[in-house]
């Protein structure tokens, strides 16, 4: 399996726990393509050029361009590493190194090994992993899921943190994928099921909320923080919003009949 996803930490959060899971990266995966979003790659570029010291395959996105252009770039470059049989583990960083440096570190590469072999898996959180998450996160999220359902039957997250996909999943997705924002992920779900890519889709409890991890916090005080804060609320309104937006593209309207 190939891991691969949008490198953003120009503040270099992340470094420290990234050099000591990094040996077990490199166990897990035969390559790990890092798809560099600026300004990363000009912040911190130290790490970034220990990272390729240390065999990671690392693409510098250009200045300005968009986060899905970004996550594009992050399935061509693992693409270029795999051969027709290789599964391709599309994440992001500051979840990964979660799951690993914490106790879910077991269950979390378990399910690597488990669903490598569909087409296409998006992993959904689970209800103990929800609990975890501010309350407006899954309220609003979940109205895209429920739109979804109204639409076609299919009650799906549309903001998987975690997919495993198929060579031959990736190279559709990436031959047809155009959405510039961060609604990207959803595009790709919407995707799978109009070319009806087989779409599983595992609740999972290793997907709980990151931020009290990076951040230092008690999660029931950041958690509470967050629930509390109308920029919190709007900034969830507003990214679920481009979401709202892809459903009602014309390329989906047939969506109905691809899920029948």
């Amino acid at each position: 399996m190939i891991l691969t996803f949008p490198y953003y930490d120009p503040t270099g959060a992340h470094n420290e726990v990234f050099a000591r899971q990094l040996p077990t990266l490199q166990s897990a995966f035969a390559a790990i393509c890092i798809s560099a979003v600026p300004p990363t790659a000009t912040e911190n570029c130290g790490f970034v050029h220990y990272l390729e010291e240390q065999g990671c395959s690392i693409s510098h996105n250009a200045p300005n361009s968009a986060f899905g252009v970004h996550a594009r770039e992050a399935l061509r470059l693992s693409l270029a590493h795999a051969s027709e049989q290789t599964p391709i583990f599309f994440g992001f960083l500051d979840r990964i190194l979660f799951a690993l440096d914490t106790d879910w570190r077991d269950v979390f590469l378990r399910d690597l090994r488990t669903y490598a072999a569909a087409p296409f898996v998006a992993f959904a959180r689970s209800a103990v992993a929800w609990d975890t998450h501010p309350a407006h996160y899954r309220e609003i999220e979940q109205m895209m899921s429920r739109l979804l359902e109204l639409l076609c039957g299919r009650f799906l997250d549309l903001s998987p943190a975690a997919m495993i996909l198929s060579a031959a999943t990736a190279d559709v997705l990436l031959n047809q994928s155009t959405t510039a924002s961060y609604a990207v992920w959803a595009e790709w779900v919407l995707l799978a099921l109009k070319n009806r890519i087989p779409l599983t889709t595992p609740a999972v409890d290793w997907l709980a909320w990151e931020h009290p991890y990076w951040e230092n916090v008690l999660p029931d005080v950041l958690k509470q923080a967050r629930d509390a804060s109308f920029v919190e609320t709007q900034k969830r309104i507003q990214w679920n919003a481009t979401v709202m937006s892809l459903l009602a593209e014309e390329r989906f309207s047939d969506l109905c009949e691809a899920v029948v």
